[in-house]
């Protein structure tokens, strides 16, 4: 087997991200139809490959999943069910916020220690988070933005400090909170698909703080941060 190129791996770690962005911050139609036409399971099988990650299970439970509804509507409707009652509100409480501070022994509490280093981390950049309302820094979906910045920057203008920075924030920052995240959601146990994601998103973030050459590892500038001083 022909090793997998490097500027591929770099590709392939973006596009892992960037979809786990899209899960976590709600499911939409678009993303359903990946789910049923088998790019989700393309992903899963991409990551597997170029991370060295056993994603076998979650592959085949993504294929079961999607032979499960009549079309891409019907599983919207289910994962934003979902989304609501992990994530957002339920009756016997949320089972897994999607922010840091929830996660902390010490301060646990909604926009806590982690939402303040996240915000002070995004400002050192320039960036600013261009978004409707007073979303939390530590949201799940920023942290992962934060971390695609931070690999794309490096990759695309060859800075080892900001791929450094990216390799310590997925270790350091990250990797912890997640681990407990995928806890939750697989205790809970009522949304496989949530479950997959999650499993993906520790896999991810524990392969980038473990690699001892963060240059093994794309090109997009994040969604919605925004420099404001270039450096």
């Amino acid at each position: 087997m022909q090793p997998i190129r490097t500027d591929l791996k770099r590709t392939r770690c973006l596009a892992v991200l960037k979809t786990l962005c899209r899960i976590f911050w709600g499911p939409d139609l678009e993303l359903c139809q990946d789910i049923m036409n088998g790019k989700f399971v393309k992903l899963l099988q991409d990551s597997s490959d170029s991370f060295k990650i056993d994603l076998s299970a979650e592959v085949r439970a993504s294929v079961r999943l999607a032979g499960e509804y009549e079309d891409a509507e019907a599983l919207c409707a289910d994962l934003s069910e979902g989304y609501i009652s992990l994530f957002i509100s339920d009756i016997q409480g949320t089972a897994a916020p999607l922010y840091h501070s929830c996660y902390l022994a010490s301060d646990s509490r909604l926009m806590g220690r982690a939402a303040i280093d996240m915000r002070s981390r995004i400002e050192r950049h320039g960036l600013s988070i261009s978004l409707p309302g007073n979303e939390p820094a530590d949201h799940l979906c920023i942290e992962l933005e934060y971390l695609y910045y931070l690999l794309n920057k490096g990759w695309s203008e060859s800075s080892g400090n900001h791929l450094q920075e990216a390799v310590q924030f997925a270790g350091d920052a990250m990797a912890g909170w997640v681990s407990l995240f995928y806890e939750r959601i697989a205790a809970d146990g009522r949304f496989p698909f949530y479950a997959i994601a999650a499993q993906l998103l520790c896999s991810i973030v524990r392969n980038l703080s473990e690699s001892a050459d963060y240059n093994e590892f794309g090109f997009m500038q994040a969604a919605f941060m925004k420099t404001e001083n270039p450096p």
